[in-house]
């Protein structure tokens, strides 16, 4: 059994981890598993694809609900002690970004032990922030190919502008959909003050 405040860190990378899982897995193992058997049978048509993400998003939707549901529960089981301790503390310490912050929100004396739960739950955070930052740009070259497919369908009518309106079309779109997506994970994942496309705003900004 370790203090106190190790068990804060480890249990920020338990909840984190999970959360990240609940807010990404099920929607992306939907949606690919859609797309690779819609493109397996010769029917990836606009009413199939569609079909698709409204199923990605559904189950997405019911794991990030289910997820905080869950947290709250045992919030609200746990209110004789603390109240809202998952949610404030926990995901507090999860979302703090740097050992110093870390270290003072779990009250940790920055020892041996308190170090290697800080590296384990920094590998999340990093690995967190990464994907998020990485998958706005995902998100473009997807739609960027998907707008070049459409517009080759019609041999005959295919030029420059056309290409054009068709990757216009679907950027729009895809922006869109990780808008959403962004907005229902950011349930699951309890960030403070703000949500994950505002981690992404900040993240981009810390870059430049």
């Amino acid at each position: 059994m370790g203090n106190s405040a190790s068990q804060l860190i480890a249990s920020a990378f338990t909840f984190g981890t999970a959360s990240l899982v609940f807010a990404t897995m099920p929607f992306l193992f939907v949606l690919l598993r859609g797309i690779f058997k819609a493109n397996s049978g010769h029917n990836a048509h606009s009413s199939s694809i569609l079909s698709v993400f409204a199923m990605a998003f559904s189950v997405h939707f019911v794991s990030c609900i289910g997820f905080m549901l869950l947290i709250k529960i045992l919030d609200a089981l746990n209110a004789v002690y603390e109240s809202n301790y998952l949610q404030n503390k926990i995901f507090g310490i999860f979302w703090a970004r740097g050992e110093d912050k870390v270290f003072s929100l779990s009250g940790a004396s920055g020892g041996f032990e308190d170090k290697g739960l800080y590296l384990q739950l920094h590998l999340v955070q990093s690995i967190c922030d990464w994907m998020f930052l990485l998958m706005y740009w995902v998100v473009f070259i997807v739609a960027c190919a998907y707008g070049l497919r459409e517009s080759k369908k019609d041999v005959m009518q295919s030029n420059a502008m056309q290409m054009f309106v068709w990757i216009l079309i679907a950027n729009v779109v895809g922006a869109f959909i990780f808008y959403l997506w962004a907005k229902i994970a950011s349930l699951a994942m309890f960030i403070p003050d703000g949500d994950i496309v505002n981690r992404i705003i900040e993240g981009y900004k810390g870059i430049v």
